[in-house]
């Protein structure tokens, strides 16, 4: 089958910017230490161009502070090899409010050290275009499940109340019988191991990934990987449970709330066995990362103990140096040092 790397599903911002009316660019190079605004980017900030010099922290402040995603914070762009696009509203100089779609492509050399990151908004304001950015979203979606059979979607509730479109296609059963038992697609031996640690793994938080032999639509049956990720917010309660479903075949390679969600379950053991690894010190990792000495101290003893933007820096730093997450034994996280596809 497709043995290509699937990326978690995100708005394609430059395929649907021709339907909209302002559209902005800024660039931000690592190395140099420069930025770049485009014209099309001050009248969306409400900024004269030309009356301020272009700074990506400038950017981030004008994000409303109800709003500010995690991922566009400038330590997690600076430290990371991929951001996921967000919506969030931009608050202008005269008070002025405007909704924006946001993606955001890093640049990375060779070893995985990001060189720089370029990102693009797009003005949504307009209920009616964020209609068409919205349905533009759903056919590409459906491209990719069409083409390779896997997808990947998000739920606030759980246990789930309704299913993507992708899995009633692939399973071929109506909704209503799969909420009344929602392993009926898995084999019958399957079925009843996931049945029995749904309950607690929800009630634990914890991510799950089970390998069932699926009853597909067209009567065939195939294995496929099934990964159940929550995502924590701040306050360390589930946001939101990602859910990825493909063939076995298919590598992958996490983007977006599955990726932060898989990230979520590093701990303080995998970040010490990471800096061994590389042979670091602990001020090796604050000077790669740019996270003080006292955070990481507080980072290997007890990762919750620090902010996610801390957490995502120093977990960048040590990626760009070569460390792979990965999973080994279904749901334990092994630490190794190579380019492997890992999350």
């Amino acid at each position: 089958m497709h043995g290509g790397i699937l990326k978690n599903l995100s708005y394609d911002v430059p395929d649907i910017a021709k339907h909209f009316v302002s559209v902005g660019h800024w660039r931000w190079n690592f190395v140099e230490s420069t930025h770049f605004w485009s014209s099309g980017l001050y009248p969306i900030l409400g900024i004269p161009d030309g009356l301020v010099r272009p700074d990506y922290a400038l950017l981030f402040k004008l994000i409303h502070p109800e709003d500010r995603p995690r991922t566009m914070e400038p330590g997690f762009v600076r430290q990371s090899e991929t951001v996921p696009p967000s919506t969030f509203r931009i608050v202008r100089p005269d008070s002025g409010i405007c909704t924006v779609m946001s993606r955001v492509e890093v640049t990375t050399a060779h070893d995985g050290r990001p060189l720089s990151a370029h990102g693009t908004l797009v003005d949504i304001s307009d209920p009616a275009l964020l209609a068409r950015a919205e349905a533009a979203q759903r056919q590409r979606d459906r491209a990719i499940f069409e083409s390779v059979r896997a997808f990947t979607s998000t739920t606030f509730v759980f246990p789930f109340n309704k299913f993507s479109q992708e899995w009633l296609d692939l399973v071929g059963l109506p909704e209503g019988d799969l909420l009344q038992d929602p392993t009926r697609p898995f084999v019958k031996e399957d079925g009843s191991q996931w049945r029995e640690r749904m309950e607690g793994l929800y009630l634990s938080r914890r991510l799950a990934q089970v390998l069932p032999n699926l009853r597909l639509a067209n009567g065939d049956i195939a294995r496929y990987r099934m990964m159940l990720v929550p995502l924590l917010n701040d306050a360390g309660h589930v946001e939101s449970w990602t859910n990825f479903i493909g063939p076995i075949q298919l590598r992958i390679r996490p983007t977006g709330r599955l990726r932060l969600g898989l990230e979520q379950r590093l701990e303080a053991g995998h970040i010490r066995a990471a800096r061994a690894l590389l042979d670091w010190s602990m001020t090796d990792l604050s000077r790669a990362s740019g996270v003080s000495l006292s955070t990481i101290r507080r980072l290997e003893g007890c990762i919750t103990s620090v902010s996610v933007a801390n957490r995502n820096q120093a977990i960048g730093a040590l990626r760009s140096a070569g460390i792979v997450f990965s999973f080994f034994d279904e749901t334990t996280i092994a630490v190794s040092r190579g380019r492997r596809i890992s999350f």
